[in-house]
Formats: C-alpha cells, structure tokens, sequence
C-alpha cells in the first residue's frame, strides 16, 4: 500500500521494526481491538516505512481527519498482509 503524506510517497511495510515501535509506544503487544489501536499502529508503520521521513503525532491525525478512507484501507491492507503472512508460516 502506497500513501501520500505532504507530498512524501510511503510505501507501507509490514515489518518487526513497526509491531517494535508500536510495543515501545503502547508498552502493550499488538491487538487491533480499537481505533486507537490501528491508528497507532499506522503510524508506526508510516515512520518504519520511510526512516528517512518525520512526522508528529498529532500532524499524522490532522492527515487522517483530512484522508479517513486511508484508514479503511491500511485496516484492508493489514488485513491482507497478516493474512498472507500466516499463510506463509503454515508452509
């Protein structure tokens, strides 16, 4: 999944440095049980896609107010990913 944040093209990873990020942000391990949930999860996502890239916070949300279908569809997304990926651990 590619998103567009202030003119920054982010292709979205799914990776141990963002379920690591997100654990250290939360002190919790990862279980999508509320909005709050994903969207920190999303933004660990966006900072460990592009390293090269920062954003706060609180301008990540002001993104999402302004682009909420991107939320549908990074849920869709992860969704997909996991799914994928336990596939593969089934193998």
């Amino acid at each position: 999944m590619k998103i567009t944040i202030k003119d920054k093209d982010i292709e979205l990873k799914y990776t141990m440095r963002s379920m690591l990020m997100y654990e250290n942000i939360t002190d919790k391990t990862f279980a999508p049980n509320t909005m709050t949930d994903i969207v920190t999860y999303m933004y660990c996502v966006v900072l460990s896609s592009a390293k090269d890239y920062s954003i706060s916070y609180d301008d990540f949300i002001d993104y999402l107010d302004e682009n909420i279908d991107v939320v549908n569809e990074f849920s869709q997304w992860l969704i997909d990913v996991v799914a994928v990926h336990n596939n593969l651990k089934k193998n």
